[in-house]
C-alpha cells in the first residue's frame, strides 16, 4: 500500500545513502567550497572593479556618451559597486544553496529534499539574477548621468545573448532538480509495495 500522507522528500528515501567514492566525494566536497568562494567574492570583485576601473572603460561598457559621465567621483564608484552587488545577489543566494546540493552528493544522498532543494534555489538564483542584472545595469546608467546637463541623462537597457543562454541554463537546471524530485517520489512509492 503507498501511505500517500508522507512527505516522500521528508520519508526514507530522502535519507538513503548510495555508496560514494572517496575521490567522486571529494570531487563535490571541492565544488561545494569553490562556490562559496566564488559568493564570497563575487562582492569583493566588485568593489575592486569599480574601485579601479578606468574611464573609458565605464564609457565602453555602459554606452553613456562622454559628455554625460561626467567625473567619476569615488562615491559614485562606490554607488555603483553596490548596484552592481545588488544585481548579483540573487546569484550568490544561488550558489550558496547549491553547496547544500554538493555536500549532499559528497554524503550519497542524491535524493534528499535539502540537495534537490539546493539545486532548485540555484536555478532560481540564475533566474532572478538575469533580472536584477537588467535592471541593475539601468540603475547603472542612470546613476553615472545623473550629474549630466539637462536633456543629457541616460537610461539604457541591456538584453544581451549571455542573458538568454543564462536563461536557458537556469531553466535546464530547474528542469533537472523537477526530475529528481519526482524520481524521488516515486521512488518512495516503489518503496511502499510490499
Amino acid at each position: 500500500m503507498i501511505d500517500t500522507r508522507v512527505n516522500p522528500l521528508q520519508s526514507d528515501i530522502a535519507n538513503f545513502r548510495i555508496p560514494v567514492a572517496s575521490r567522486t566525494a571529494l570531487t563535490f566536497n571541492a565544488l561545494a567550497l569553490c562556490v562559496i568562494a566564488a559568493a564570497a567574492l563575487l562582492p569583493v570583485a566588485l568593489v575592486l572593479y569599480w574601485g579601479l576601473v578606468d574611464r573609458q572603460d565605464i564609457l565602453a561598457m555602459t554606452g553613456i556618451s562622454s559628455d554625460a559621465l561626467g567625473v567619476v567621483t569615488p562615491v559614485r564608484r562606490l554607488l555603483a559597486a553596490g548596484i552592481g552587488i545588488v544585481g548579483v545577489a540573487p546569484l550568490i543566494w544561488g550558489l550558496v544553496r547549491l553547496r547544500r546540493c554538493f555536500s549532499e552528493f559528497a554524503q550519497g544522498r542524491p535524493f534528499s529534499a535539502r540537495g534537490i532543494g539546493g539545486l532548485r534555489d540555484f536555478a532560481a538564483g540564475i533566474g532572478l539574477g538575469i533580472i536584477t542584472k537588467a535592471l541593475s545595469f539601468s540603475a547603472l546608467t542612470v546613476l553615472l548621468s545623473w550629474h549630466a546637463p539637462a536633456g543629457m541623462r541616460q537610461l539604457s537597457v541591456q538584453i544581451s545573448s549571455d542573458m538568454l543562454l543564462m536563461t536557458l541554463f537556469a531553466a535546464t537546471i530547474a528542469a533537472l532538480a523537477w526530475a529528481m524530485e519526482k524520481a524521488a517520489i516515486l521512488a518512495e512509492e516503489n518503496s511502499q509495495f510490499v
